[in-house]
């Protein structure tokens, strides 16, 4: 159903992007193909075109209704219809992309904002606002968990200076309340649509996907072709929520909190450095806890940085902790979290091939592809073997010294309930050496209560998962097929987890979907 068409030097590009749909709208819908394919296609996605390909995309447009996807630059071939300007680039870049590091009690973002337009509430997107970067701790983590927009001409890089016109214009990039360029865009062709991000890789490492889901999904669907989107919230519900400590030094200082989110009823799962197993001093505590229902997972053997920094040491890393963490427990572990949340390419190969179903990651300073919108399967991996970030840290480190101290944790679950993304967040048990910012553990579990009563207040039906559950139902999700027949989409296979289902958005409606479900 979706077509992606990119040229061989946008081969990189082009695998993140596929990925980044197929994680939305299901494997089976999305195809790289061949220019040769575009008379096939109803939806199509476009990297970088040429001039060449720009004309044939414009005849491509005006055949029938049609929609269209473009990310990256504009040759003159679409921009003169599209009346689209070219203008300067913002003078020393350096000062308006990058962000300082964030102080204590704070935090610190670039000059340059992404500002959407009303225009943008066609995508229920009007006044998101972000910054290119941003950081809630040191030079490392953002807490509203998108990546950084760079201007170094690279893969996460605003393509070219150029400005649509105001009746088109979604999104700008502002410095110092002045629009310098357009971001986003939306055109008319015909009677086909196509929406522009000014980035190659477009929005797929922000909670902007969203925007671009509901473009494929729902708009114009009376006249357009629309594409299924698969929920990452589970069916019946309106959020869903999951949460871990990662022991990185201690694990049994971790028992208050637990005892804190059992009386409220609500999951909590424990990443194992395992090198704290070695001797039984922590063992008792484990077992009681894994007896008890908790999630438990892999945060590596040694938590070396950049997981060793090679495939085979990765490999050793999460063989090794699986071992630690079975003699300790008595619990096969399916799920690893990186180290530092970095997760290179490499790392995250060794981890599949011990025999890992997935991995949880992802931080605004390294690895920008694995800060992914939507948990799923990943570009260059086999299937099987997905991925979720989780980026934003509840740490005493980052909370604010003015106002509501909860203020940013809170934001970053509401932009989540309003993308329907599923919110994960994390902390770690104290160890003698560090509390990680919090005075003691009555502050601490003070705060997670507050932000879980937050959720509760926004959500009617939220969902509270251990990670084990939240991954599960996320790899489910992406083996669902879904396949195009003459009478339309049918689903052949939608297996959730027990308990759960899926639900699909498509054509303005939110449905469930099972095996046998026809979509039209």
């Amino acid at each position: 159903m979706i077509h992606v068409f990119a040229a061989r030097p946008d081969a990189e590009a082009a695998g993140l992007v596929v990925a980044a749909l197929r994680r939305s709208v299901s494997h089976g819908l999305v195809t790289p193909a061949a220019p040769a394919g575009f008379p096939e296609a109803s939806i199509a996605v476009c990297i970088h075109p040429d001039e060449l390909r720009g004309e044939q995309l414009w005849r491509w447009l005006h055949e029938q209704p049609r929609k269209l996807i473009l990310f990256g630059r504009l040759p003159s071939s679409l921009r003169v219809p599209f009346d689209v300007k070219a203008v300067e680039w913002p003078a020393s870049t350096g000062s308006w992309a990058r962000s300082a590091p964030a102080p204590a009690g704070g935090c610190a973002e670039s000059a340059g904002r992404i500002v959407y337009r009303p225009k943008a509430s066609a995508f229920a997107a009007a006044g998101w606002e972000r910054a290119l970067e941003r950081f809630d701790f040191a030079d490392e983590w953002n807490n509203l968990a998108y990546g950084a927009i760079r201007a170094d001409g690279g893969l996460w890089a605003l393509a070219e200076p150029l400005q649509a016109p105001d009746d088109c214009g979604l999104a700008d990039l502002v410095i110092e309340g002045e629009a310098r360029l357009s971001y986003c865009a939306m055109f008319e062709a015909g009677a086909s649509s196509v929406l522009w991000f000014n980035r190659p890789v477009g929005p797929i490492d922000s909670f902007e996907w969203r925007l671009v889901e509901r473009f494929l999904s729902n708009w114009r669907s009376d006249t357009q072709p629309c594409c299924p989107v698969i929920s990452e919230i589970p069916w019946g519900h309106d959020s869903a929520i999951t949460m871990r400590l990662d022991c990185d030094e201690d694990i049994t200082s971790a028992a208050p909190l637990w005892g804190a989110y059992r009386q409220m009823n609500v999951p909590l799962s424990l990443a194992i450095h395992s090198s704290n197993l070695h001797d039984d001093t922590h063992y008792a505590f484990l077992r009681e806890f894994s007896g008890a229902g908790g999630a438990l997972l892999s945060h590596t053997a040694t938590h070396a940085p950049n997981w060793g920094g090679s495939y085979e040491a990765a490999l050793a890393e999460g063989r090794e902790s699986r071992a630690r963490i079975m003699a300790a427990a008595g619990v096969s572990v399916a799920y690893g979290v990186s180290p530092f949340h970095q997760s290179p390419p490499y790392a995250l190969a060794g981890l599949c091939d011990a025999d890992y179903r997935g991995c949880i990651g992802g931080i605004i300073r390294n690895d920008p592809e694995f800060l992914l919108a939507r948990g799923g399967e990943l570009a260059g991996l086999p299937r099987g073997f997905i991925g979720h970030s989780q980026q934003t840290m509840l740490h005493g480190d980052c909370m604010l010294a003015e106002g509501d101290p909860l203020r940013i944790f809170k934001a970053a679950y509401d932009r989540a309930f309003e993308t329907r993304t599923l919110f994960g967040y994390l902390d770690h048990p104290f160890s003698a050496r560090y509390q990680y910012g919090w005075s003691d553990e009555g502050q601490r579990i003070d705060a997670h209560v507050r932000l879980i009563q937050h959720i509760r207040a926004r959500a009617t039906r939220p969902l509270f998962m251990d990670e084990i559950q939240a991954m599960d139902f996320l790899r489910s999700r992406a083996a669902i097929k879904l396949a195009e027949d003459v009478a339309g989409l049918v689903c052949h296979a939608a297996d959730a987890p027990e308990g759960l289902a899926f639900g699909v958005e498509f054509r303005n409606a939110l449905q469930p979907l099972a095996c046998g479900a026809r979509l039209a």
